[in-house]
């Protein structure tokens, strides 16, 4: 008897959102529910993924330029092949629920945008062709943050700052991220908001309540 397959959940939103650390706490509570979990990201940990992660810290640049907009959009596209085929297919295979930091979307968002700001076009249609093989998410949750607290919250971490965390970046892609929830391609899958400027709690049981709303209650096994 083949296995129910299992769901796949992308937390989206500008850097500053708090993906990462809503995507732990989502992961726990379906975990306590007795569901298998596979927590992951993109770009990824595979060898593709770390690239992208060296072209974000600019670690690795075009001379003193950063990386052409749509190249990184390309490398995205393959990582996110790779990823498909070596995490989350066979995670979904076994009826494990996939909890993914950014998933198409994010190039959508991001990707575009960084096009813009250089004066390159990364056309929307064009990322969604090169991302044709990319699996579409079950449910996708845009955790949306005013910039200012974004800003704030990027600030806190004392790190260096990435290629997309500045305010007129993160306008930009926060605004990208709104176009994409009020017309969602259908490679995206089902989109839903959630106000991620509210205390950590209320935006996990905001979070718990959507999962709820798609795929009804999980119970324990």
């Amino acid at each position: 008897m083949s296995l129910p397959r299992g769901r796949m959940v992308v937390l989206e939103g500008t850097d500053g959102s708090g993906t990462t650390t809503q995507g732990d706490l989502l992961g726990e509570w379906l975990h306590e529910r007795g569901l298998e979990v596979v927590r992951t990201a993109q770009p990824s940990q595979l060898e593709g993924g770390q690239l992208i992660r060296q072209i974000l810290r600019g670690e690795i640049k075009d001379g003193e330029r950063s990386i052409d907009p749509a190249a990184v959009a390309l490398l995205f596209a393959a990582d996110r092949v790779d990823h498909a085929r070596r995490v989350v297919e066979p995670a979904l295979a076994r009826g494990a629920w996939v909890v993914c930091d950014r998933h198409l979307g994010s190039s959508l968002a991001f990707q575009v945008s960084d096009g813009q700001a250089a004066g390159l076009a990364v056309d929307p249609a064009w990322v969604l062709a090169i991302n044709r093989h990319a699996i579409t998410a079950d449910l996708t949750l845009w955790l949306d943050v005013p910039v200012a607290v974004a800003l704030d919250r990027i600030a806190a971490r004392g790190k260096p700052l990435e290629r997309f965390e500045t305010s007129a970046m993160l306008t930009r892609v926060r605004q990208r991220y709104a176009a994409l929830h009020a017309d969602p391609p259908a490679a995206l899958g089902p989109v839903v908001r959630i106000d991620a400027a509210a205390a950590q709690q209320t935006v996990a049981c905001a979070i718990r309540q959507s999962l709820d709303d798609a795929f009804g209650r999980s119970e324990p096994r």
